[in-house]
């Protein structure tokens, strides 16, 4: 390197600094990949190996002979020789330390150490080329997950054994646009490659895959085929279809081999059509070789087809019974390898993707029946057992055969809806003919009727398999005319060599041998004819012609082939036969020894086949029979025969009748001459083609990832070539034009030199590159073409990029002078139509006008406003169509429809005279439904405060008299006066006939009369009072009765009895009350002493204190009376202090009070109670102290509570009460300053989102994803496309299965390319577009949105959207899916977090998704992105943030006052405006003109601190701009602030404590917030931050 590369890191310092070294001038650098290298600044050399002038002594000592020598399992291995010996051997110290001995004679080549730890994308670049060093390389990109190596324009793919992230939409995109870009070898180069030549050549494109099995053919082939469906794309989604048919041919033709789980069992040739634009407009499949004799027979540890397990596992019951489906071990078929199931495969799900891609690619229902209903009969027709049976013709000397399962006989039967009987007859028989005589039946011995069996079920799953192909094609043939080129990719079976070769081998091995052919031609024999033809320079390369082999198996007369066809039609050929004539034509007896061909003497079946990758022992046994491939006469006229149209259109009437075992009228081409006739037309289509090739290789015989068995690979690539394609490439010229081609391609760059040599092209050529900017001296001119190098190559296509961009420039803008111009036209032409149509005002105008200008893209005023208009007009005429349809109509009947008719025209102001008078029957039948119902309120309630204005109101409405509501109400006020005057009634009677007094301690019962008032209650019981007070006054007259009675007949008890009755109805008249006086008396003296007595004795105050009342009543002068006067003394004494204790609820006064009980061993209740009291004091202070010091509300609550028990006043406890009076958002907040101040995080979090989730109950509806202000405007976002934008714009937010033109949200162009590759992503995990490893496009999805902030909101808006009106649920199962990975990965932005959790919150089916965005937002941030194969095994969701967790309470922490503290509420708890203030608080505020918020902060950061700490929660929607509104006549409503708040952006206002704004009424866009002016300023404020004034 003449200078320290670009881009490689040569800032760093070198990794040593001896002065030696720097003086030496050598430093040591890394390039990207972290491969060291070493310039020299003075000489300016640079050098992959280690200079000397750096080593140490120990490096320089070790540095001996490197070389490569030969491994038999690592193929090469590399080393230091250590010893070299006398007889030529030499010892070999290995990279591990290991030494191994190499005898003498092995060829070893030059390694040099730099080399083995540099990796090469392109083998070609290689400075040391070789068998070790490619290989090498090759191992070395294995280990990085580097699978892809190119040689050139050819690519080696090596299996990796697991999935990578190599098949995103991204990385199409990326190879799609790679322009001059040097990107790293992948298939979609190949692909893009095989495209753009189209594009640009004109000519047809294939695509060659080759590899043995297990290497990676079907892969890389389906790769193929979705880059160019997602690349070309079609306009008739036909891409898709290409993609589906996927499923269908790997379910039917793909199957479990000991090399690959999902191996081809047969070759295809894809061609992808292209229309003149070079979209997809139809495909087509042609299939080669079904390896049908694996329906029949699977070796240990393979399985059978994929479609036999699928149905087994995902039948429906109704198809399980129908067809008597078990499971694969019942049936032959698919039990003898003892593989059943594969691992990471759900054979049901298969089934159901496979079915789905029928029902997508229109397949009929009755044909997909058939065809499983098919697979069933083959599964059944393999547990047929054939056994030995007598014949009936004793001159038949033939071992006969029946089918003793009789059962699987009749299902076999069913199913292929044949008699049962035909069908056993032609299994085990059949029918010979012989010219001129009758035809005779033989029977088959058992063995025969098996082969019988096995070959009938073979024919048909071909047969079924070539009918399906067929299917596929029709599904997607491009219309007639419409194809104009095509892709052509191929994927055919690899080389085979097993330990038995068959037919189906050598078949396999001659097509390899053909595409080897090809690719020897295209590669070698081509190129350097080529350059013979041009008289150009080049170097010879020698390879492995391959051309004898294919003589010696397909060239007439005695081709291997050609021999077998030829016995076929002898008389008694035989296999025996075919071996003799093949090994004497070619074998050692033959005068000329085929060199390729080797007869083997000790077997009678084998021979061998030196193929170009290696020698093959074919068995012969069975040739003429496979290559026959034909059915017995009778199946096939029996399967013709059914009543099955499937079979019938499978197999057709043998042609010209019966054809017996020795001949045919109509010979049938054999198997092996329908193969070559395919393989011809193959190469044909190949030849026609400018073909890529793809040589993918197998690293292991395990199929498991990370294993790379160097010997195993070394073969392969030796095999096919890879060497001396290298070589070929490094000197040859893999880039050519003709001399007319080339000028037509780069000539426009410099046109004065492409036209300098009139009439001469070649000398044009040589005066253009001559012209050109760059070095081209390596370009060589031949006789018809330009040659040249990568190197060359992407100078010119550089140098053409730049002056096609000029070009483009200049075109682009005079396109967009002409779409101007014409979008201006359109505008002067469109504005007078709709200028006169909404001055007619009419909806047939404005449609008219709107319909003609539905072409104009540009938003005018004219346009918005005939919108607005129309809409205003239609709501006109359909609200005076409702109503001239109601007003007929009873008008009760239909009020609803009336009242909502008139609200609609109220919001759009509309108010003709039939709205009027519609506004007026509205209100009349308010005001009559409104009376109604007072009236029957108040004949239910008898309440004649409701019942005389309702009925005066009815007789306004004139209500009718007959009207059985005001027929009542009137009748129940009626009965109300009449009720009033027994009312009256009782008052007379209670006044009368009582006792009198006559002194202190004696009464009159003389007078007392109960005659009056027994008269009265009777009469009023009669009556039946309704009214609360008649009812009551019965009551109380029912009372004085009793009493009166019991005074007469001096009966204490009862007259005790009753008087309590007055009592509890709070009836206290002079009569009770001197009836208590009199009962009190008479029992008191008597109970006097003895209640003295026991009152010293108990220490008993009421006892004490009620016996001395009486005495003292009484008179009473008894030395039980002193006695009982002293203990009262001390025990009120005492209970004073208790009462006062226990009343003030303090902890002092209560201890005073127990322990003056204690001295003089009083007890009572109230000393317990004082007791139990002063523990529940010292338990509530140490509550308060607690949720005080935590600011917790059970601990708060709990204090409050416990002292609202015991009536308990206390400063702490008042504190507590006014935190609890705070609203709950200003308590939250007081709760997370308490939780910083104590440096708890975690529950700052769940603080938070408490915080937020209230927020949200009253705010929410400003976070409608809808108005989310960093999405697009539709029409804008529908302008990112050409055609199609109207219904861009309508479905711009809803669900759709196509590609975006742009971001969803408003992001910088490189973020919005970037979001259209991840919406592919989301649709093919959906399973809304075909693209494959559903699970790796979700891993890269959310690796690129962790890795890359800025489309992390548009990820979840087209998540959003693609939840919004989907119609398929599995579908919307997916995204959801993609939601859980995309929350447990990585957050929302800021002012995108609350839209999403709103919509969570509205729309997800679980709160796990909450859970998800919070564990996101506020956990640990991921540096790497979880895997999304976890994710998917998650059955349950355990958020780590849990919002509800208990606070961990330390009481040591928690330090309670001591002592009596002043009760009054301190300011920093008063409560909130608003709040209920207690009484001590009031008190204590009293003199308080304004609330002095919490210390520390104000404590009206409500709402903003809210906002502030729940990640910025964002605003209303953005509000115009507007002047202030004049001001009017009506006085607006104005409002204090009580809080300062400080706007969040522009649409808000900010206001402080103390300012006086106006309220715009009307004019509030959301709930909680008030539109107000201040100092002429106009904006949005929380409403709850304000009073009203």
């Amino acid at each position: 390197l003449a200078t320290e590369p670009t881009g490689w890191n040569t800032s760093q310092d070198p990794l040593t600094s001896d002065p030696s070294q720097d003086m030496s001038g050598w430093k040591e650098y890394k390039t990207p990949e972290g491969v060291p290298y070493y310039y020299n600044a003075a000489t300016e050399e640079t050098s992959w190996d280690k200079p000397d002038a750096m080593k140490t002594a120990d490096e320089l000592e070790g540095a001996g002979n490197w070389v490569w020598a030969p491994h038999d399992t690592e193929g090469w291995v590399p080393g230091q020789v250590t010893q070299t010996y006398a007889d030529g051997s030499f010892d070999l110290q290995l990279q591990d330390g290991a030494i191994e001995n190499f005898p003498a004679g092995t060829e070893t080549v030059t390694c040099y150490q730099s080399s083995l730890k540099r990796s090469v994308p392109d083998l070609v670049q290689m400075d040391d080329v070789n068998e070790a060093m490619i290989a090498h390389n090759l191992k070395l990109r294995f280990q990085n997950d580097e699978i892809y190596t190119n040689i050139g324009t050819i690519l080696i793919s090596v299996n990796p054994y697991r999935r990578l992230p190599l098949y995103t939409p991204s990385k199409i995109d990326e190879y799609a646009h790679k322009g001059n870009r040097t990107l790293p070898p992948h298939v979609f180069s190949i692909a893009s490659d095989a495209y753009s030549q189209l594009l640009d050549m004109k000519k047809d494109q294939s695509i060659l895959i080759s590899g043995e099995s297990g290497a990676g053919k079907t892969e890389a082939t389906k790769q193929c085929l979705m880059f160019f469906a997602e690349v070309a794309g079609s306009t008739s989604g036909v891409e898709q279809n290409i993609l589906l048919a996927n499923p269908i041919l790997e379910a039917f033709g793909n199957a479990k081999t000991l090399r690959n789980n999902n191996s081809s069992r047969f070759g295809k040739w894809i061609e992808v059509h292209f229309d003149e634009q070079a979209r997809i407009c139809g495909a087509s499949t042609i299939n080669y070789l079904l390896e049908k004799s694996r329906v029949v027979y699977q070796a240990e540890g393979e399985r059978n087809f994929h479609i036999f397990y699928m149905l087994l596992a995902g039948a429906s019951p109704e198809q399980r019974a129908k067809w008597h489906l078990w499971s694969p071990e019942d049936y032959t078929y698919t039990n003898q390898s003892g593989c059943i199931t594969l691992d990471d495969v759900d054979d049901a799900k298969e089934f159901d993707d496979m079915v789905d891609a029928m029902h997508r690619l229109n397949f009929k229902e009755e044909h997909i029946d058939h065809l499983l209903r098919m697979v069933a009969a083959i599964l059944h027709l393999g547990n047929l057992d054939p056994q030995t049976a007598g014949s009936g013709d004793r001159n038949v000397k033939v071992e006969a055969s029946q089918i003793v399962n009789k059962d699987e006989l009749a299902i076999a039967a069913e199913l292929l809806q044949v008699p049962p009987a035909q069908l056993e007859e032609a299994l085990t028989s059949r029918l010979m003919e012989i010219r001129g005589q009758e035809a005779t039946r033989i029977p088959l011995n058992p063995d025969k009727a098996i082969d019988a069996i096995n070959a009938l079920a073979k024919q048909i799953y071909n047969h079924m398999f070539d009918w399906l192909v067929k299917r596929v094609n029709e599904s997607m043939a491009p219309p007639p005319g419409s194809s104009k080129s095509c892709i052509g990719v191929l994927d055919i079976f690899g080389f085979e060599i097993f330990e038995i070769n068959s037919f189906e081998q050598m078949c396999i091995n001659f097509a390899n041998e053909k595409l080897q052919q090809h690719f020897n031609q295209h590669t070698f024999k081509l190129e350097e004819q080529l350059y013979r033809a041009e008289k150009i320079q080049y170097n010879h390369v020698e390879f492995i012609d391959n051309q004898p082999v294919l003589d010696l198996i397909e060239q007439k007369p005695h081709g291997v082939m050609i021999v077998l066809d030829d016995e076929i039609g002898v008389p008694r050929g035989s296999d025996a036969g075919f071996l003799n004539k093949i090994n004497q034509k070619h074998g050692r007896s033959s005068p000329n020894p085929h060199p390729n061909f080797s007869q083997m003497m000790k077997s009678q079946t084998d021979f061998t086949i030196n193929h170009y990758a290696g020698a093959v022992v074919y068995d012969s046994t069975g040739y003429l029979e496979k290559n026959r491939d034909t059915l017995n006469a009778d199946l096939q006229l029996l399967l013709y025969c059914s009543k099955n149209s499937l079979l019938n259109e499978l197999f057709p009437p043998p042609r010209g009748g019966r054809r017996g075992d020795d001949g045919a009228r109509t010979r049938k081409i054999t198997l092996g001459g329908q193969f070559r006739q395919q393989l011809d037309a193959l190469m044909k289509a190949l030849h026609a083609t400018e073909p890529h090739y793809i040589r993918c290789v197998k690293p292991n015989p395990n199929k498991a990832a990370k294993e790379y068995f160097g010997r195993m690979c070394l073969d392969q690539l030796r095999y096919a070539g890879v060497f001396e394609a290298v070589t070929i490439r490094q000197t040859g010229f893999p880039f050519r034009w003709t001399h007319v081609e080339f000028i037509k391609r780069y000539g426009f760059i410099r046109p004065e030199a492409a036209g300098s040599v009139q009439g001469d092209v070649k000398g044009s050529v040589r005066a253009l590159l001559a012209a050109l900017p760059g070095d081209y001296s390596a370009a060589q001119i031949g006789s018809t073409r330009v040659l040249y190098r990568a190197k060359e190559h992407r100078s010119l296509e550089l140098a053409r990029n730049v002056a096609v961009e000029a070009k483009s420039i200049i075109l682009q803008a005079y396109e967009r002078t002409f779409r101007a111009q014409r979008m201006a036209r359109r505008l002067f032409e469109v504005k007078p139509v709709l200028e006169q149509a909404m001055a007619t005002r009419t909806l047939e105008a404005l449609d008219a006008a709107l319909q003609q200008a539905a072409d104009v893209d540009f938003e005018m005023k004219q346009l918005s406003d005939a919108r607005n208009l129309r809409e205003v007009v239609r709501k006109e005429l359909d609200i005076t169509s409702r109503l001239n349809s109601l007003m007929p109509q009873d008008h009760e009947v239909v009020y609803e429809q009336l009242a909502k008719a008139v609200s609609d025209a109220d919001e759009i102001s509309f108010n003709p005279q039939l709205v009027q008078k519609a506004r007026e029957v509205v209100e009349l039948i308010r005001r009559r439904r409104e009376c109604r119902a007072n009236l029957k309120t108040g004949t239910e309630k008898s309440d004649r405060t409701l019942l005389e204005p309702a009925l005066a109101e009815a007789d306004a409405l004139q209500m009718p008299a007959s009207d059985p509501v005001v027929a009542a109400a009137r009748a129940e006020l009626a009965r109300i006066v009449e009720e009033e005057a027994w009312v009256a009634e009782l008052e007379a009677a209670l006044n009368a006939g009582f006792a009198t007094r006559l002194d202190d301690t004696n009464w009159d019962h003389s007078q007392v009369d109960v005659t009056y008032l027994d008269q009265a209650i009777a009469g009023a019981q009669q009556f039946g009072m309704r009214t609360a007070a008649g009812t009551r006054r019965l009551r109380e007259a029912e009372i004085v009765r009793q009493v009166r009675t019991c005074l007469v007949a001096e009966d204490w008890e009862t007259l005790g009895v009753h008087l309590k009755q007055a009592t509890s109805i709070q009836f206290a008249s002079l009569e009770i009350q001197e009836a208590q006086e009199e009962l009190s008396h008479k029992v008191a003296v008597d109970d006097v002493v003895a209640r003295l007595v026991s009152g010293v004795e108990n220490h008993d105050q009421d006892e004490l204190a009620y016996a001395l009342e009486q005495a003292d009543h009484l008179k009473m002068e008894h030395p039980e009376v002193e006695l009982g006067r002293a203990m009262l003394a001390s025990i009120v004494q005492t209970r004073q202090l208790l009462q006062e204790a226990i009343a003030a609820v303090q902890e002092p006064q209560l201890q005073q009070a127990v322990d003056a009980a204690a001295s003089f061993n009083f007890h009572n209740d109230e000393v317990a109670t004082a007791t139990d009291l002063l523990a529940k004091v010292q338990e509530a202070k140490r509550e308060a102290a607690t949720g005080l010091h935590y600011l917790e509300r059970p601990h708060l609550e709990a204090a409050v509570e416990q002292a609202d028990a015991i009536n308990m006043e206390h400063a702490i406890i008042e504190e507590c009460r006014g935190y609890l009076c705070l609203s709950m958002d200003k308590f939250l907040q007081e709760q997370l300053k308490k939780a910083k101040q104590l440096n708890d995080p975690a529950r700052a979090i769940r603080l938070t989102i408490k915080m937020k989730d209230m927020f949200f109950a009253t705010h929410g509806k400003m976070f409608i994803f809808k108005t989310y202000g960093n999405l697009r405007n539709p029409e804008a976002y529908a302008k990112a496309k050409l055609f199609g934008r109207d219904q861009l714009k309508l479905n711009m937010l809803q669900w759709t299965k196509q590609p975006i033109p742009t971001s969803l949200t408003h992001l910088p162009g490189v973020f919005a390319k970037q979001a259209t590759k991840l919406f592919k992503n989301i649709l093919g995990f959906a399973g809304d577009r075909s693209l494959s490893y559903p699970e790796t496009l979700a891993q890269d999805l959310i690796n690129q949105g962790l890795a890359t902030p800025e489309i992390r909101d548009e990820i979840y808006c087209q998540l959003i959207k693609q939840l919004t009106d989907n119609p398929n649920p599995q579908s919307v199962l997916k995204i959801w899916n993609l939601m859980e990975f995309c929350l447990q990965t990585f957050p929302p932005g800021d002012d995108f977090g609350n839209y999403l959790e709103m919509y969570l919150r509205n729309h997800g089916a679980s709160e796990k998704y909450i859970f998800m965005l919070h564990d996101t937002q506020y956990g640990v941030k991921k540096s790497t992105a979880p895997l999304v194969e976890h994710m998917m095994k998650q059955s349950d969701y355990k958020p780590y943030i849990l919002v509800d967790a208990p606070t961990e309470v330390d009481v040591s922490q928690v330090v309670v006052a001591e002592g009596l503290l002043d009760a009054a509420l301190p300011a920093a708890i008063v409560p909130i405006t608003g709040g209920s203030i207690p009484a001590a608080a009031a008190t204590a505020s009293s003199a308080a003109s304004t609330f002095t918020p919490p210390p520390a902060e104000a404590a009206a950061t409500h709402a903003a601190q809210a906002v502030a700490v729940a990640n910025a929660v964002a605003p209303p929607p953005a509000l115009e701009e507007q002047p202030a509104p004049p001001n009017s006549a009506r006085q607006l409503p104005q409002a204090r602030a009580l809080y300062d708040y400080e706007a969040q952006d522009y649409r808000q206002i900010s206001i402080a404590v103390g300012d006086v704004v106006t309220i715009l009424e009307g004019e509030s866009p959301y709930e909680g917030w008030w539109m107000v002016t201040l100092n002429g300023n106009r904006g949005i404020a929380p409403s709850n931050y304000m009073e009203r004034l």
